[in-house]
């Protein structure tokens, strides 16, 4: 009986290493890096904390390797940066994917990237934003700030019907459109989100679609809002026909009343 529990327990044994021997690939041991970048202003980009779900991807460039190799994406963040420090030593060719953010991709063509062990490899696309809103000026409880469509953007980025322009405000400082989404018949609180209208900014102006944004500046009064007394971030988020459903916005500023 011994003999036979040696064989069995012998047999599974060979078969674990077997199978370990077979799984042992090496871990991944590159890193890559990069931006999307202005390529108007070469500064940083305004997006949401997700990056408005921008992509950059990343295929393996090795055709009679990979002939049909699967694709692999970078998440990019609010500034627009992208990393990962866990990729496997090959060559890649990396790239925007078109379209899976609120900017046109400038050059249009990709780069190929070597990732060697212990090493990272960086990489830079310049992306023309659709709007850009300047930081939003706060004096006592009036807001100030302007929009201006990019130059460089050859698609149409005319605005949309609806919700095209919003005042966007949290108590902490996470501010995008799918956070502060406290519309009317809802409540998150303090995660506030206004359409802009005449009656919000106190002025004859309502972005209606098919419009440009004028480059003017626009003032409306944090009273108009109804907040109780305290502090929040607020930001400003424009939406373009062009923009693939994502939203361009202002820096994020603090305000206290």
């Amino acid at each position: 009986m011994k003999t036979i529990q040696s064989i069995i327990l012998l047999g599974s044994m060979l078969l674990i290493f077997a199978g370990c021997e077979k799984d042992n690939y090496d871990m991944p041991k590159g890193g890559i890096a990069g931006a999307l970048v202005d390529a108007q202003n070469g500064g940083t980009l305004q997006l949401s904390e997700t990056g408005a779900n921008s992509t950059v991807r990343m295929l393996v460039n090795d055709p009679a390797k990979y002939p049909a190799p699967a694709n692999y994406d970078l998440v990019v963040k609010q500034d627009g940066t992208f990393s990962n420090s866990s990729v496997f030593s090959e060559s890649y060719k990396v790239f925007p994917v078109a379209q899976s953010g609120p900017w046109q991709y400038v050059a249009k063509d990709s780069v190929n990237v070597t990732v060697a062990d212990n090493q990272t490899a960086n990489v830079t696309f310049k992306v023309a934003p659709f709007y850009y809103i300047s930081t939003p000026a706060v004096a006592d409880s009036t807001v100030t700030f302007t929009i201006t469509q990019s130059t460089m953007a050859t698609v149409s980025n005319h605005l949309t019907n609806t919700n095209n322009l919003l005042i966007l405000i949290n108590n902490f400082e996470r501010v995008d459109e799918s956070i502060c989404s406290n519309t009317a018949g809802k409540y998150y609180q303090n995660q506030f989100q206004f359409t802009i209208t005449d009656a919000v900014l106190n002025t004859p102006y309502t972005p209606r679609g098919g419009t440009a944004a004028s480059g003017n500046p626009y003032s409306f009064s944090f009273a108009n809002m109804h907040m109780p007394h305290g502090t929040y971030y607020l930001r400003v988020a424009v939406f373009g026909n062009g923009s693939a459903g994502k939203f361009n916005y202002s820096p994020i500023v603090k305000i206290t009343l």
